[in-house]
């Protein structure tokens, strides 16, 4: 997996280093709202990862994990504490349902954008 110090862009090593200190830190609301405050960072900068729905976006249907990552644009892991919701005028802004993270959900949220960041790195070297 990658680690922070693989990500090239400053802006969003410094965010996900911030996220994985947190982690350690045991403040896993705290990584869990960068994480989603730097996934609309990213979707910002690269609209075309946006969901195409205004629903919450949600993970993949079926497939594993390595067909996740061969996928055309991962969505927010949906875990039904922190989604990513597209309105109309197509901004992603984030919704929370619950105010507290769990280790596994914060875990699942840094873990997700930091393989999102580090494919779409490659993506372009």
């Amino acid at each position: 997996m990658a680690t922070p110090a693989d990500i090239t862009d400053p802006t969003f090593r410094a965010a996900m280093e911030e996220a994985d200190r947190l982690l350690d830190e045991g403040d896993f609301t705290g990584v869990a709202k960068k994480c989603g405050e730097t996934y609309l960072l990213l979707l910002e900068q690269r609209p075309e990862l946006l969901p195409a729905s205004s629903a919450p976006s949600h993970g993949p249907a079926v497939g594993n994990y390595r067909s996740y990552l061969r996928g055309g644009s991962p969505t927010w892991p949906r875990t039904g504490g922190l989604n990513v919701v597209v309105g109309e005028d197509r901004k992603p802004r984030l919704s929370f349902d619950k105010e507290r993270f769990s280790f596994s959900e914060a875990a699942g949220y840094y873990e997700f954008l930091m393989n999102q960041l580090w494919r779409l790195q490659q993506a372009e070297t």
